[in-house]
């Protein structure tokens, strides 16, 4: 079975291993950007903090789906679908 982000031709969801590079990775660059931002005009802070918050829960949803997918790949997973 096959798990994709987005849309059923959207990118392969990753490994878990391998979203959590891809979150480190994409956090890393956004620190950067935010503190830039911060740097350049404090007063940003408020409009910031929300950009902030849903992009975590983003990247949240992304490993929750990771997981969910190396779940279904798990035998526990695929002889209880087969029960029903």
């Amino acid at each position: 079975m096959r798990f994709r982000l987005d849309s059923q031709t959207g990118p392969a969801v990753p490994t878990p291993d391998k979203a959590l590079a891809l979150i480190h990775a994409h956090l890393a660059a956004q620190q950067t950007l935010w503190a830039e931002q911060l740097a350049r005009d404090p007063a940003a802070f408020a409009a910031l903090e929300p950009q902030i918050h849903l992009a975590f829960g983003q990247l949240a949803d992304q490993l929750v789906a990771s997981l969910l997918a190396h779940a279904a790949q798990q035998q526990p997973l695929a002889d209880a679908a087969k029960k029903k």
